[in-house]
């Protein structure tokens, strides 16, 4: 693969949901020119269950559980070889997928962490897996640990909603917020994807909290310059990766309740497919591994993709 083309972690776990990932995939044209890795975790039986073959009272239940884990094997080989095939019918380069299936080590959450720090340049899961409830209701589930954890890599959650090639970004004037735009252009570059850059004002945003007071005229003109600022820099970072400037609007939202839920309200009326933070905004609160709005987002967009930059 060339430099100038990323690599992708897709995890996944052999179930019907998981098709919807590969079906994420072949949609989004950006993907196509994309260096995939397609990447399941077994969980095997430990090898001292085996020892209990040495009872002849447990030896039939330990031949159906060896039976059960060589059947699981070749059922994942052959949802990986379908997979592939759907990627390249749908304009991948065969040599640009690759298939790994691994062995359970310190758990599957740690496990695809630890595979994405070998040169990934982002991780795909999905809220749900297999027969499991994932995001954000079971919080000790597979998805929500590596939202919470994997802060080191662009997360890309893929959600059901039909992909028309339309990404809201959150702008806030942070450096969070910029490397999300930087990521997006990379992704997209040289396509024809709509970007609507958008960024919401609270009413208490111009509250000083030391003063019990509205803060002056002065800082609510500086606080909009700055907002303005960052998304004029948005745009041009997106332009210059070859996005057409008609392509890119901005939103402004004054006086929401919630930013979260303007940024969620804003992406339907828009009719975005994907919503895209920086992991951590303005307040940078080392005491949360992903910002409370990414959060709050992640639980309000059931339906939508959302991208998660570090």
């Amino acid at each position: 693969m060339s430099e100038n083309e990323n690599k992708i972690l897709v995890a996944l776990d052999g179930s019907e949901r998981a098709f919807r990932t590969i079906q994420y995939l072949c949609s989004f044209k950006p993907f196509l020119k994309k260096e995939l890795v397609l990447h399941n975790i077994i969980t095997k039986v430990p090898e001292c269950f085996y020892d209990l073959k040495k009872d002849p009272f447990s030896a039939k239940v330990t031949s159906q559980v060896l039976a059960w884990e060589l059947g699981y094997k070749e059922q994942m080989e052959a949802f990986m070889e379908k997979s592939k095939t759907m990627l390249i019918e749908a304009g991948f380069k065969p040599e640009a997928i690759t298939c790994i299936i691994a062995e359970r080590k310190k758990g599957i959450a740690r496990d695809i962490m630890d595979e994405s720090q070998k040169g990934y340049d982002a991780l795909l899961i999905r809220r749900r897996g297999g027969s499991q409830t994932l995001l954000p209701i079971t919080m000790g589930s597979v998805s929500t640990k590596l939202v919470e954890k994997a802060s080191g890599i662009p997360i890309l959650l893929a959600g059901i909603q039909k992909v028309n090639h339309s990404l809201l970004i959150g702008i806030d004037g942070s450096q969070g917020a910029k490397r999300a735009v930087e990521f997006v252009a990379k992704i997209i570059k040289n396509s024809s994807c709509r970007i609507v850059l958008c960024s919401v004002l609270r009413d208490f945003d111009v509250f000083d909290e030391k003063t019990k007071k509205k803060k002056s005229g002065g800082f609510i003109r500086t606080a909009f310059e700055e907002i303005e600022t960052a998304i004029r820099d948005a745009g041009k970072i997106l332009e210059d990766s070859g996005i057409p400037k008609k392509n890119i609007s901005a939103k402004l939202i004054q006086g929401a309740e919630s930013r979260a839920g303007a940024i969620v309200e804003a992406a339907k009326q828009e009719n975005c497919d994907t919503i895209v933070f920086g992991r951590k905004g303005r307040s940078e609160v080392s005491s949360f591994d992903i910002g409370r709005i990414p959060w709050k987002a992640i639980q309000g967009a059931r339906e939508m993709t959302v991208w998660i930059v570090p």
